[in-house]
This record gives structure tokens, C-alpha cells and sequence, in this order.
């Protein structure tokens, strides 16, 4: 369906990895190696309200399993205030600043802050409705083609993750988001009431890094994070890199 929410600053329209182990020493632990060189940033602007959302969902959370991707899942808040027969329903995953990033693109990309749900962008320069696989890997392999020469090393050791940016702009951003691996809700109200939607790679927490040294805590079990380079003014997506995640021995 497609609906119109004026009163919430925007309209949401709905028209809807990683690699072997390598053991770290001394943490008793072994770790997934990240996403190689290259892997497009690919996210989900999704709310369990929205009942166009769930088919994108499922397709992100294939998204989350590729190699040559990095997925992440970002809950918007504008449907938790939508009144249904149901109720409305409080998406325990949305957040405001997850809408204003939306906001943010669109106003970039396509000129105008109005957003919509399911939608997808693709690092930082392009968007199409999130549950539309076809137009989705094909603005993946326009944005593969046009990467430049960025590249990202993570370290882990029992103090945590260090990164190791090369080739990028002297004002490019760095951003840890961390995200939960798997969820699966029950969902008590909204156009999908009553539904249990199983999503991936949720995001918890975006942190701006340092960018002469960047190093972040070891992501806590269940959970899992990447490194985006990003162009100023959350621009272009210069290169995406998953942590290593950590798994029970």
C-alpha cells in the first residue's frame, strides 16, 4: 500500500559474510574475517509498522550473508505514531536519528527531504524501493564500478579493533555502526499485526571514529559492526568493511 503521513514531515511510501575463522590469539575466541575489498554499502530504511517493509527485510537479510556486501537495516520512527484497527505499534528497533539519516539522502540524492519505506541506498548515491532485488544489484554494480582505490584493514586483539584506512580524502568521515546479527519480533500492532518478522543485521549504534587512529571495542556477542568511509555531510560511501565477529568456540 502506499500511504501519506504529512503530519510526521514526510511521506513513507511503500512500493516496498563472511569469509573463514581466523583464531586471534589469546582471546580464546575465534573470529569471522571480514567482507573482502570492494563490498558495496547497501542499507534498509524498514519499519515492522509497514506492511510493504517485511519483503525487503527478507531480501536484506540475504544481502547480510554475501561477502561483496555490507547490509545494515536502520528502523525509522515516523510509523510507530500510525494509528491502526490494531493499535500502533513501537517499533523496538527505530530511532529518530536513523529517520534523520533517511531525511539526509533523500534530500541529497533525490533533492528532497520526503521520505518513504521500504527504501534502499546504495553507498550514499543512489536509492531504489528496498525490496526490488533487480534494481538493487544493478545500482550495486554501478557503484562497484565506480569506487575508487579506498581500502580498510581491521586488526583484533584483546584490547579490541584498530582500523587501517588507506587511500581515502583528508576529510572523509569514519563511522563504526553496530548492529544486532538476527531479530525476530513478534508484532503486536500497526499493519502488521500479529506477524513474526525475522530481520538482520539491525543497527544499534553509529559512532563517528577517529580518523588518524580509529580503534573500537570488540562487538559483544550477538552482535556485530562495520567501518564506513564516507564522503563529508554523509555523502558518497568511499568503502565499507565488516569487524571481525566474534563466535563461541
Amino acid at each position: 500500500m502506499r500511504l501519506a503521513l504529512p503530519a510526521l514531515a514526510g511521506a513513507a511510501a511503500a512500493a516496498l559474510a563472511i569469509g573463514g575463522l581466523v583464531v586471534v590469539s589469546g582471546l580464546g575466541r575465534s573470529f569471522a574475517e571480514p567482507a573482502t575489498d570492494g563490498a558495496v554499502v547497501v542499507e534498509l530504511f524498514t519499519s515492522q509498522s509497514c506492511s510493504s517493509c517485511p519483503p525487503a527485510e527478507a531480501l536484506f537479510h540475504e544481502f547480510a550473508s554475501q561477502d561483496d556486501l555490507i547490509a545494515l537495516e536502520w528502523h525509522v520512527d515516523y510509523w510507530d505514531r500510525l494509528q491502526t484497527a490494531a493499535g500502533a505499534w513501537k517499533d523496538p528497533y527505530s530511532s529518530s536519528a536513523w529517520t534523520d539519516r533517511q531525511r539526509a539522502y533523500n534530500q541529497r540524492i533525490r533533492g528532497r527531504s520526503q521520505v518513504y519505506t521500504p527504501q534502499a541506498v546504495i553507498d550514499g548515491a543512489a536509492e531504489t524501493v528496498g525490496f526490488d532485488k533487480d534494481a538493487i544489484n544493478g545500482l550495486v554494480r554501478r557503484q562497484r564500478s565506480a569506487r575508487g582505490a579506498v581500502r580498510i584493514g581491521v586488526t583484533a586483539t584483546a584490547a579490541g579493533l584498530s582500523f587501517d584506512v588507506k587511500g581515502a580524502p583528508a576529510d572523509a568521515e569514519l563511522y563504526l555502526a553496530t548492529f544486532k546479527l538476527e531479530a525476530s519480533t513478534r508484532v503486536g500492532g500497526g499493519e502488521n499485526n500479529g506477524r513474526s518478522l525475522r530481520s538482520a543485521h539491525l543497527v544499534t549504534a553509529l559512532k563517528k571514529l577517529d580518523g588518524k587512529s580509529p580503534k573500537a571495542a570488540l562487538p559483544a556477542a550477538g552482535y556485530g559492526c562495520a567501518l564506513i568511509v564516507q564522503e563529508p555531510g554523509q555523502g558518497r560511501i568511499l568503502a565499507g568493511q565488516y569487524c571481525p565477529q566474534a563466535r563461541s568456540s
